[in-house]
């Protein structure tokens, strides 16, 4: 009964006592989280920046699409008119 010990640190020694045995390990992981933030963060402006390239890119490419339909269009509307007008003038 002798080897019976009565506490008579409080909780909060108690906390800190064990918080102190554990620093090294805290401080690893909030070394690791604030690495891991920081390579997200990276990769995220990364993703950023190529989504911005590719809808740049699809833009450019939707509007020589554009481009190239207006002006065969037009190239069309014109063979009509010269085969219209040849018609017109075969039949006088």
């Amino acid at each position: 009964m002798e080897n019976t010990k009565i506490p008579t640190e409080g909780i909060a020694d108690t906390f800190f006592n064990k918080l102190k045995e554990q620093s090294f390990t805290i401080i690893l992981l909030v070394g690791i989280m604030y690495y891991q933030n920081l390579t997200f963060n990276k990769q995220l402006e990364e993703y950023k920046a190529m989504i911005q390239d590719k809808e740049t890119l699809v833009l450019k490419l939707t509007d020589d699409e554009r481009q190239r339909l207006i002006e065969r269009t037009q190239y069309l509307l014109e063979q009509r008119d010269k085969y219209v007008e040849e018609l017109i003038n075969q039949k006088k």
